[in-house]
């Protein structure tokens, strides 16, 4: 007796539902990992994660970051030592004549320390540039009620303690 053929299209439909199964999978995974790291503070587990975010993730975030519908804004800053151009996908928030700018990794950061070093940078935001100075590290409790409540949501997620505080220049 031999076991019945499996029609081909069966064979094809299995394997995406298996395939989209494990996309969806390695997503809730990957951001309960992420949620975990931000919300302890467990400064080895950052550490990774934003070593892991700048090789993999940045790069290609950073080409939509900025765009209207995407969410992020992307930070245009220069290297303190090199002088390279860089461009940093963030979570930012525009209040007023500020940009309040989560930093879910600490204040420790290379794009952070850049642009306190240089006194201001380029953010881009739903296709619109802004030049920002004066930047100043703030603790959360001193953002969060002046931002949005979806921002505020998101901070109540990552338990960031502080955001960057950047005035938004005239001209």
């Amino acid at each position: 007796m031999t076991p019945k053929a499996v029609p081909w299209r069966r064979r094809v439909w299995g394997a995406v539902v298996v395939l989209l199964v494990a996309v969806v999978a390695k997503n809730v995974l990957d951001t309960l990992i992420r949620v975990v790291m931000w919300r302890t503070h467990w400064r080895p587990g950052l550490d990774a994660l934003r070593r892991y975010n700048k090789r993999f993730t940045n790069a290609s975030a950073a080409r939509t970051a900025g765009k209207k519908g995407t969410g992020t804004t992307a930070v245009h800053h220069v290297g303190r030592k090199s002088g390279k151009p860089y461009v940093t996908p963030v979570w930012g928030e525009r209040v007023g004549e500020r940009f309040f700018i989560q930093l879910p990794y600490g204040t420790d950061v290379d794009w952070c320390r850049n642009i306190l070093a240089a006194g201001g940078c380029t953010l881009q935001q739903a296709n619109s540039w802004y030049n920002a100075v004066a930047p100043v590290i703030v603790p959360a409790a001193e953002a969060r009620p002046l931002l949005p409540a979806a921002a505020r949501r998101m901070q109540g997620i990552i338990g960031a303690e502080s955001y960057l505080r950047l005035d938004i220049s005239p001209g």
